[in-house]
């Protein structure tokens, strides 16, 4: 599914390049981390699911663990599978595997947990990005572009009310495309209908948002879990601390 409605110094901790902005028409978000969040970590939802389901924690040890691992194989797995339960067992039955666990059924019953657990927590907006959406509605073209399943993606683009924002949508298990390839920027600025030149994307993960953005000849905006930035040659035109500080910048 997409959704494609044409004719639509350091300050305070953020960095922004001397003509950043300059000529830019179109602005580009990220979804998940950039948007939106989950009230509740990976983590705290296996612990959730574990107990739900009468699980013995010791099953998978250290949830923090876990939690990256999790996250590392979600990125992996994502773009080999359709669907997103299909992707969790999968990625369940991997982290049982490695902690010696290889009951299938026991499998399934976490999977299912985790999948109940973390629907019921529901998705939240980050502070300040609706009003932000809203006011830059009437100065730039707006696109959306995340990786993940269409089975999940749509589903918080509903629930958050966020697609009227949009004058392009492009969720990346619908094109089978995921970022950081650039085919799949280049596929919502076509949509967009604007070079790539005068488009800036916003994102959250450098490897994937910022590096891939840059491939496509974007400029990026990389709102940064903490304040280093990797060691890697691609430098962000903007750095924020949170999606709502790019306020000051481009409005």
């Amino acid at each position: 599914m997409t959704l494609d409605r044409s004719d639509k110094d350091r300050r305070g901790g953020s960095a922004i390049q001397t003509d950043t902005l300059d000529g830019v028409r179109a602005v580009v978000f990220d979804l998940d981390a950039t948007l939106c969040t989950y009230p509740l970590s990976v983590a705290e939802v296996f612990a959730a699911a574990l107990d739900r389901a009468g699980i013995d924690p010791a099953v998978l040890g250290d949830l923090s663990v876990v939690q990256t691992r999790y996250n590392a194989l979600w990125d992996d797995t994502q773009q080999r599978l359709p669907a997103t339960e299909t992707i969790r067992l999968h990625i369940v039955e991997q982290l049982l595997a490695e902690c010696d666990s290889h009951d299938p059924d026991l499998a399934v019953q976490l999977s299912d947990a985790y999948g109940v657990v973390r629907r019921e927590s529901g998705i939240r907006p980050l502070d300040g990005v609706l009003e932000l959406l809203r006011d830059l509605q009437s100065r730039y073209a707006l696109g959306l572009l995340t990786n993940g399943p269409s089975d999940m993606q749509w589903p918080k683009i509903d629930s958050l009310g966020v697609a009227e924002f949009f004058d392009a949508i492009v969720v990346a298990g619908d094109v089978g495309i995921y970022k950081p390839d650039s085919r799949v920027f280049e596929i919502l600025l076509d949509r967009l209908h604007v070079e790539s030149g005068t488009a800036l994307y916003v994102g959250d993960n450098y490897d994937v948002d910022i590096v891939g953005a840059h491939a496509a000849g974007m400029r990026a905006a990389w709102v940064r879990a903490n304040g280093t930035r990797p060691t890697a040659n691609v430098v962000p035109d903007i750095e924020v601390a949170a999606t709502a500080e790019l306020r000051e910048a481009l409005l």
